[in-house]
């Protein structure tokens, strides 16, 4: 009895082979859910708010965007924030560059409030067309699209010895392209395009996130544009015709009246051999009364939806005839928001 107490008893090979097999899957299994912990916490995506809209008159363009910078929830990073947000694509600009950053953000005005409340810094005048793009999302993506944009217009530029050739349409589509390269892994940035040709011609383009862009008449993109752009919609709409176009045929009724006061019939959508919009990409309204609009929208916005506030900076572009070659004259005004 006292040899069989004495005795250590031997592990078969099969127990041992076991043993070292569940260790390995149990490791496994720990290092799975230590990176699985790991991997949801990254997110390389973040919506740091910004609402961005744009109007094409007649012989005007004016793009817009509030200031307020939010972290995606109630925590407002900062109430100045134009940056990556509202640009310029084109490098030349003549010689007074007052009204831009160096790195071709808009500049916000100083604080000299008017009476009604709005700030409005002095007006510049440029030799060329100016075109400028509002982006809103991922702060980051934005400004890494900006500085894309910017080089690419400018090594374009310098192959021509300096001379600006690139049409609003020409950097529509430029900005359609670079958005849509990068479909596989997308900057998470919705623009507007908004841009005067050398003959006068307002163009406004809206964009989605890979590039799919409509030129319209009025415009808006990014945080609460499912609130401001039927306001725009509903201030900017034509009037219908009236019932005194009802015609009687054969005892029926047959109503001219037109359901989209925008629309475009398609007989007259044929320029030669190229189609029009079938919309109208213009507005009848004059530019300051465009712009009281415009801040009117956001204002009421802004009453509702915790991430718009703080300010709005409108951009107005015209242009400006004269003796000799036009010119193009730009204008940028802030007005007050709700603070919440």
């Amino acid at each position: 009895g006292k040899e069989t107490k004495g005795r250590k008893h031997k592990k078969h090979p099969y127990e041992k082979k076991m043993a070292s097999h569940l260790g390995t899957i149990f490791g496994t299994l720990a290092t799975l859910l230590a990176i699985r912990q790991v991997t949801a916490k990254f997110e390389p995506y973040a919506l740091h708010g910004g609402l961005v809209s744009a109007i094409a008159g007649k012989d005007y363009v004016i793009i817009a965007s509030d200031t307020r910078l939010t972290d995606g929830g109630y925590n407002i990073l900062t109430r100045n924030h134009l940056q990556s947000r509202l640009w310029a694509a084109t490098t030349s600009f003549g010689s007074d560059v007052e009204l831009l950053e160096e790195d071709g953000s808009v500049s916000i005005p100083c604080s000299t409030a008017s009476e009604k409340g709005q700030e409005i810094k002095s007006a510049s005048t440029f030799s060329s067309s100016p075109t400028f793009i509002g982006s809103s999302g991922c702060s980051s993506d934005c400004e890494a699209l900006k500085r894309q944009i910017r080089s690419e217009l400018d090594a374009h530029q310098n192959w021509n010895y300096g001379r600006d050739t690139l049409t609003p349409t020409g950097i529509a589509n430029l900005l359609g392209q670079t958005l849509y390269s990068r479909r596989s892994f997308p900057f998470y940035s919705f623009c507007i395009l908004a841009g005067l040709e050398k003959n006068g011609h307002a163009h406004v383009h809206v964009y989605d996130a890979i590039g799919s862009h409509e030129r319209v008449a009025v415009a808006c993109t990014g945080n609460a544009k499912e609130m401001l752009q039927p306001i725009l919609d509903r201030m900017f709409a034509t009037s219908i015709e009236d019932e005194d176009n009802l015609e009687v045929n054969d005892n029926s009724f047959t109503a001219e009246l037109q359901r989209d006061g925008r629309a475009v019939h398609a007989s007259q959508q044929r320029n030669g051999l190229k189609l029009e919009p079938p919309v109208e990409t213009h507005v009848m309204s004059g530019a300051k009364e465009a712009m009281d609009m415009l801040v009117k929208g956001y204002r009421s916005v802004a009453e509702r939806e915790i991430s718009v506030g703080d300010s709005v900076v409108v951009c107005v572009i015209r242009r400006h005839e004269g003796s000799g070659d036009p010119s193009f004259e730009m204008q940028v005004c802030k007005f007050p928001l709700k603070k919440h």
